[in-house]
């Protein structure tokens, strides 16, 4: 298995350096156990797949995965991806993927869902102009909080509800399955001149 280190970003002046040699950048928030991270890595060979994840065991099997499929395309953040995006003054992405984030589901947790009004105005930042967002949630409660939040930011971004076809199904996304719960998928495309 690869090391940490071979695949680690450590910072925004990196990962500015790194952008300058792709064409492409895509981000993916919450990666899990790697598997989209994966299918993006191989689509996408010419593109450099920032993943930012702060679970351990999430990291080890995307190294696992790299290691397994020869990727060279993957840069790792291992910590919370606002610290990241906060430093970043230029519009780098392309895409951003955000695949069922943790939910919060207690109503005392909500503020601490991820896909709120503010992070949103600070992905529109860093993406390049005609770039796009694809979230999704197996949470009813948190499909309609994401819609809500995405109609305050229509300055920045048009959008609409798409079915997760021709992406992989995360384990996430199919033990939600398993359980009844079907997955809402938004497709945001950023509004800049």
């Amino acid at each position: 298995m690869q090391s940490l280190p071979e695949h680690y970003l450590p910072g925004s002046n990196e990962l500015t350096a790194l952008t300058n040699n792709h064409k492409k950048v895509i981000l993916e928030i919450g990666f899990g156990n790697g598997d989209n991270t994966t299918f993006l890595a191989s689509q996408n060979p010419n593109a450099l797949i920032i993943a930012a994840e702060v679970y351990l065991s999430g990291i080890g099997s995307l190294l696992a995965s790299i290691s397994e499929h020869s990727l060279t395309n993957i840069k790792i953040f291992d910590k919370d991806v606002r610290e990241l995006l906060l430093e970043v003054d230029q519009e780098i992405f392309d895409e951003v993927y955000i695949i069922c984030p943790d939910p919060w589901p207690k109503a005392r947790h909500h503020k601490r869902r991820l896909v709120q009004h503010k992070f949103l105005k600070l992905l529109a930042k860093v993406l390049k102009k005609s770039g796009t967002v694809y979230i999704s949630t197996d949470w009813d409660n948190y499909a309609e909080s994401m819609q809500e939040e995405i109609e305050r930011t229509k300055d920045d971004f048009e959008f609409k509800k798409i079915s997760n076809e021709g992406m992989p199904v995360t384990r996430f996304q199919e033990r939600a399955m398993n359980e009844g719960r079907s997955i809402s998928t938004f497709l945001l495309k950023v509004l800049k001149k």
